[in-house]
């Protein structure tokens, strides 16, 4: 049985996030108490040191995320004050100096509080995806890799046709599909409605493929598998209804309709295992391991077997793993 290793983190509320980056060597955490924190490991101890930590909002920071290395080292985070900021680490400031991390660029036009951003996978090119409770995804592509405040919005498009009025009382979420040999696509969950979009190779814009089956509640967390060799995509979702779902996604050219892709959607797998709401959602990087988290404080991981079916291999508590 491996232990748990937990580390103070000094956040003052609630954890909202936690990202680490493309080597697993550097981990970034957001709270509703409107600060980031960054920390690195130790490789010779295995503790987690802290780089820094700074106010980086005015409201609760809902999410972080680092950039592919390739763009250099950059963070985002987004906040239910409207804004995502980007972060850029100063390597010649000292550690734990609260300028460590400089802010390169805001972005700001969301009219609503926000759920999520993320970075698009890095053959995309540097580009950040959000959405919010006024029910709209925007993707921002960096003008200048010279410039990092030079943003501008490439896509913009309504998921809902009405903004939320309570926001504290809905969700969204994004995942990418990470794949580079399929045409661009995302899930996006709003609501309790998760919609595939894909890009449309005549217009060039994104189109709505279908709406995932089954949810009977709020969905709070999507998850898009890397495919790792496999001829279909799987996507995991987190639904307040306490499920956490599993989808296969089949998708072939249209002959009817050659500019377009047909989508076949089928529910590979249902578990209730968290006894209560499902918060989260998130793939290994080869798609082979989902992992979860819910009202039960248990991480749960799922792998399939030799008949593709997927089980239930551990439970991970803050006491370790069975």
């Amino acid at each position: 049985m491996s232990t748990a290793k937990p580390f103070p983190t000094s956040h003052e509320d609630l954890i909202l996030d936690v990202a680490y980056d493309f080597y697993g060597r550097q981990l970034a955490t957001c709270s509703a108490d409107q600060h980031v924190k960054i920390f690195d490991l130790d490789v010779a101890t295995s503790f987690w040191d802290l780089n820094d930590s700074w106010r980086a909002h005015d409201s609760a920071i809902v999410r972080v995320e680092f950039a592919h290395p390739e763009f250099g080292h950059l963070l985002l985070s987004a906040s239910y004050d409207r804004t995502v900021k980007v972060w850029e680490e100063q390597f010649e400031e000292p550690i734990n100096s609260g300028r460590r991390w400089a802010k390169v660029a805001t972005l700001s036009d969301s009219h609503g509080p926000l759920y999520d951003a993320s970075f698009l996978p890095s053959h995309l090119g540097l580009k950040i995806a959000t959405i919010g409770s006024d029910g709209r995804l925007r993707i921002y592509e960096s003008t200048d890799p010279s410039d990092l405040s030079q943003w501008t919005i490439v896509e913009e498009f309504c998921v809902l046709k009405n903004p939320v009025a309570n926001h504290l009382q809905s969700d969204f979420s994004i995942s990418w599909c990470p794949s580079k040999f399929s045409a661009e696509k995302c899930i996006i969950s709003a609501l309790d409605q998760a919609y595939i979009y894909y890009r449309n190779e005549t217009s060039n814009k994104f189109v709505q493929g279908l709406v995932l089956p089954e949810h009977k509640g709020l969905i709070r967390s999507v998850s898009w598998a890397p495919t790792m060799g496999r001829s279909y995509h799987l996507i995991a979702t987190a639904c307040k209804d306490g499920y956490v779902r599993i989808f296969k996604l089949d998708e072939h050219k249209d002959a009817d309709n050659p500019d377009g892709l047909k989508l076949d959607i089928s529910l590979l797998s249902a578990f209730n295992d968290h006894i209560g709401e499902v918060w989260k959602v998130s793939w290994n990087l080869t798609g082979t391991i989902l992992s979860s988290c819910g009202d039960d404080g248990l991480i749960r991981l799922y792998k399939a077997n030799y008949a593709n079916k997927f089980q239930c291999m551990s439970v991970i508590s803050a006491e370790g793993s069975k």
